[in-house]
């Protein structure tokens, strides 16, 4: 009787240790399809965040086409997406279009049309205005790109360069900060601060050119220079014909009929012609040297076809010594001066 009951006790723990086994083999495999079920959805949901070679259209607040590509596209979370290679063509105004590029970009959020882009960034006009870069903001919506880092803009023969800058497409105004420098074809330009005005088209028919600061503008016939600032304004449609005005310590070298004139003024105006001066005004502690045979003083003067008549406290230096006169009109092919109103004569020893 009590070898029976050691016998059932024997397989009733042999039942129990197999059960064990059993349930200890199956929990394992349970854990085990578990990590992978867990593994594949995280797999799948990285997935879901991530795109390769995407076009997408949308639409600017004013209803205006916007097209995207992207090699890759990367949802960080629910408000910003990393876009890699994009290019995003817009609408700058209902008869011009504008590209950018950049290797990285992030939108600020889905609802908003504002871009960071860095990287080899690019923006290119319809009418070929380039402008390149490594940083940039883009609000499409309000057609405004700016950045802080150097920058280089061309447009046919025209380059500039600068440390910052600020294009507002809607205005057509492009705005160059710090160490601006740049060439029109054979002329240079330098400043502090440049503004560009367009009138119809980006990159064509500007209608206003204002430099800030220490500015000049050289060309082959003159050199206009000025600390305060350089205003330069189309007067036609055709461009043959500019205003130029400058202001604060002004200074302007330059040639005509083989004369040399050395200017310094407060305040200058110039009438341009296919980039010839025909007519120059200036006032305010005037003072013209030309060549090294004459100088003149006064408060006011202009400079028209052949004559420069100077009036106001007028002083004539030349060879026969200091004229003092209240108008002084020099023809500059003869050479010869009238005096209105002389005060006398200082000869030289």
């Amino acid at each position: 009787m009590l070898n029976r009951k050691w016998k059932i006790r024997a397989i009733s723990f042999l039942f129990v240790g197999a059960a064990g086994f059993i349930f200890w083999k199956v929990g394992r495999s349970v854990f085990a399809v578990t990590k992978v079920i867990h593994e594949r959805e995280e797999s799948e949901i990285s997935e879901k965040n991530e795109f390769t070679d995407i076009v997408y259209t949308s639409f600017d607040e004013n209803s205006n086409k916007i097209t995207l590509k992207s090699s890759k596209v990367k949802e960080k979370n629910n408000e910003t997406f990393d876009f890699d290679n994009m290019v995003t063509t817009f609408n700058i105004s209902p008869e011009e279009t504008a590209t950018i590029f950049a290797d990285e970009s992030r939108f600020v959020s889905k609802e908003s049309k504002q871009c960071e882009m860095n990287g080899n960034v690019k923006l290119f006009t319809e009418e070929g205005l380039l402008l390149e870069t490594e940083k940039s903001f883009v609000d499409i919506d309000k057609k405004i790109a700016r950045g802080d880092t150097d920058i280089k803009i061309t447009q046919d023969d025209t380059k500039f360069f600068a440390k910052k800058y600020q294009f507002d497409m809607g205005k057509k105004i492009v705005t160059l900060i710090k160490d601006v420098k740049g060439n029109i074809s054979d002329d240079s330009v330098t400043a502090d601060k440049l503004v560009v005005e367009f009138d119809k088209v980006i990159g064509k028919d500007f209608k206003r050119v204002h430099a800030f600061g220490n500015s000049s503008y050289k060309t082959n016939q003159y050199n206009l220079r000025a600390t305060k600032d350089i205003i330069y304004t189309k007067k036609d449609t055709s461009h043959t014909k500019q205003y130029t005005e400058a202001n604060g310590n002004v200074n302007l070298d330059f040639k005509k009929d083989k004369r040399s004139y050395f200017v310094t003024s407060d305040h200058m105006t110039m009438d341009i012609q296919n980039n010839i001066v025909e007519k120059v005004i200036a006032q305010n502690n005037l003072k013209i040297k030309i060549d090294d045979t004459t100088s003149i003083k006064g408060d006011r003067g202009v400079l028209e076809n052949d004559f420069l008549t100077v009036t106001g406290n007028t002083v004539i230096f030349n060879e026969k010594g200091k004229i003092l006169c209240k108008k002084a009109i020099l023809n500059t092919k003869t050479n010869d001066i009238k005096v209105y109103d002389s005060k006398g004569i200082i000869k030289r020893n």
